[in-house]
């Protein structure tokens, strides 16, 4: 394919066929691809060439010549201008369905499936006001940063975050801050917290005198506590909703045992350990587990349960061999990059029952799919959940199971 002779700055119309996963729209001019942003498949739209690479360009969007019917107002004033949310130009309804083809269409391009069983989007109850936490940015008015990166645009409220964090956002907005990063962060409850991280100097919260150095979130009815500067889901509803998808995994899989791999403070463990006869769970921050063990104290769990603090890279294949793995149910949670080598390499000789592996990155989760599924595993379903409506983002549990039963 020959690179048509475009130019930066050159003005097109295009035919927007469909939308990929990260929420750029594709158009195409003499079969070359073009990415445009803010579109919906079905429009033809003129576009302004930013960026011309040998196999691509990126645009930016210049008007709507003929918009879809799934097109609407964005809510936020800031929209096309900050880099937080791609999708507030389209009902929510419509953006449901975009994430199922967008997943459907990673795990046949990357995981090799012709027919991946993916269930339908799992919606929040809240499109919008569901964000628990955001961050901000100095020097200067407090901001995100914008579309290309390369400035900080100053905003006083947040359309996807909670209704306390935009009340405490609207007098920050009037204030200067340093070179920082500065969290807003509500819990369950309503209890907000407000802290700065120093750029260049890693993800060490600095908290005002006197404020409490953790968070306690309500799951469930369980009440679990995080500190301050830990990962934590941002919506809660939607949390929920996967929490109890995966405690009916479990349920009617069968397993007594419960392994949770990536466990942070227990959210899996703890929250599934009543269905469970033995809890296992490891994480690589040493923090986090003191907290999973302090949460299991306070909640009662009664169910026999160990936290480790380590890799699970190295902790995995000796956790599997403790354990009767016809009996054994692995909760994978991994960071955005996904399993590590040696846990996919673990999970080739030691095959557990079930495997139920969270992401929220599905190119990554189906890169992996892909690895366990020659390994002999066999992908029975992928439910994907709403975490971050408005945005190119998805949450989705793959649910594996070994071609072949494992001996007891």
């Amino acid at each position: 394919m020959t690179t048509p002779n475009l130019q930066p700055g050159q003005r097109l119309e295009l035919d927007i066929t469909t939308v990929a996963f990260g929420g750029d729209g594709i158009g195409r001019h003499e079969n070359f691809v073009i990415f445009v942003p803010f579109v919906i498949a079905g429009e033809r739209v003129e576009v302004e060439l930013v960026d011309i690479k040998p196999k691509y360009a990126t645009a930016d969007l210049i008007r709507v010549i003929t918009p879809s019917p799934h097109r609407i107002a964005p809510r936020c004033p800031y929209y096309a201008q900050c880099a937080g949310c791609q999708y507030q130009h389209i009902d929510y309804a419509h953006q449901l369905e975009m994430k199922s083809a967008q997943i459907r269409d990673v795990f046949q391009r990357i995981g090799k499936i012709k027919e991946p069983p993916i269930e339908p989007v799992v919606a929040s109850p809240k499109p919008f006001n569901y964000r628990n936490k955001i961050v901000v940015h100095g020097p200067g008015k407090p901001g995100f940063w914008t579309m290309r990166g390369r400035s900080i645009l100053p905003i006083a409220q947040c359309p996807i975050a909670r209704d306390e964090i935009n009340v405490q956002l609207a007098e920050i907005s009037r204030q200067e801050l340093a070179d920082v990063h500065l969290t807003l962060r509500v819990n369950s409850v309503g209890q907000l917290w407000t802290y700065t991280e120093v750029k260049g100097r890693g993800a060490v919260p600095q908290l005002p005198d006197a404020a409490p150095s953790e968070i306690e979130e309500i799951v469930l009815g369980k009440a679990l506590r995080v500190p301050v500067g830990s990962f934590f889901q941002i919506n809660a509803d939607v949390i929920a909703a996967a929490l109890q998808h995966a405690r009916a995994a479990f349920a009617a899989s069968g397993c007594k045992i419960l392994v949770d791999a990536y466990c942070g403070v227990g959210l899996f463990a703890l929250l599934l350990a009543d269905l469970a006869e033995h809890v296992y769970g490891m994480e690589l921050d040493a923090r986090a587990i003191e907290y999973a063990n302090a949460n299991a104290q306070r909640l009662g769990i009664t169910t026999p349960h160990d936290f480790y603090p380590g890799s699970t890279d190295r902790l995995l294949f000796y956790t599997l061999r403790q354990v009767n793995l016809d009996e054994t149910c692995l909760i994978l949670d991994p960071p955005r990059s996904g399993c590590g080598v040696a846990v996919l390499k673990a999970l080739a000789k030691q095959k557990p029952r079930k495997i139920l592996y969270v992401s929220c990155a599905p190119a990554m989760l189906a890169r992996d799919v892909k690895d366990l599924l020659k390994a002999g595993y066999r992908l029975e379903k992928v439910t994907p959940f709403d975490m971050f409506p408005q945005t190119q983002h998805c949450e989705a549990i793959a649910e594996l199971v070994p071609v072949h039963a494992n001996s007891a």
